[in-house]
């Protein structure tokens, strides 16, 4: 299948060792704002005064992501951090869900607690969507397409698959590639920002 921005932000947060996605709660912010922006780039999305609404242009095709125009086109325009924030955590399952389905994740049972569990046991798809953001990072601009630019960005906003030292490295580039993100871009790095500071102040 052709996958969304949002299945392959899924795939850069899969750890190459275990095949499953570490810090959830980050992962699903990135998927929630890839998913975004991949409406807005195919034109199911506007935005107008920083607030995000439906164009009214049909269905994508995409499961995942014409559940997230539904709600857009139910709820009316939505700022960016609430939008993000917004049942990401549903997002982020219902695409797990729809991974599981085309067979990328495959279910297991953890040996101790028992647990059920997806991992990804083929690491191809997520070695493809690594090397989508190498080249971007790398490639000449004109040579990298808006989808690849968007994905680098968001996922450097999210620091997945990205160290300080390596954003700190490749930071013209990133600042080159945020265009294609737009405001997805800010308003990720602004939620995850505001939540180190909620757990280094102990939550209060």
């Amino acid at each position: 299948m052709t996958r969304s921005l949002a299945a392959q932000a899924y795939l850069l947060a899969c750890d190459p060792d275990t095949g499953r996605i570490g810090r959830r709660s980050r992962a699903a912010l990135l998927v929630r704002a890839s998913a975004v922006t991949d409406l807005l780039l195919r034109g199911h999305l506007t935005v107008t005064g920083g607030r995000i609404s439906a164009t009214g242009r049909g269905p994508t095709g995409d499961l995942l992501l014409d559940d997230l125009l539904t709600d857009l086109t139910d709820t009316g325009p939505t700022g960016w951090r609430r939008l993000l924030r917004r049942d990401s955590g549903d997002t982020l399952h219902s695409l797990e869900l729809q991974l599981a389905a085309a067979g990328i994740l495959r279910q297991h049972v953890t040996p101790v607690l028992r647990r059920k569990v997806l991992r990804l046991d083929d690491r191809s798809p997520a070695d493809a969507a690594r090397a989508t953001v190498d080249r971007a990072l790398r490639a000449p601009l004109s040579e990298v397409d808006t989808r690849a630019a968007a994905l680098t960005s968001l996922a450097a906003a999210a620091q997945v698959g990205f160290t300080r030292r390596s954003s700190h490295r490749h930071a013209a580039r990133l600042a080159e590639l945020d265009a294609a993100a737009g405001s997805a871009v800010p308003a990720l790095r602004g939620l995850l920002r505001s939540r180190r500071a909620v757990i280094m102040s102990g939550g209060s």
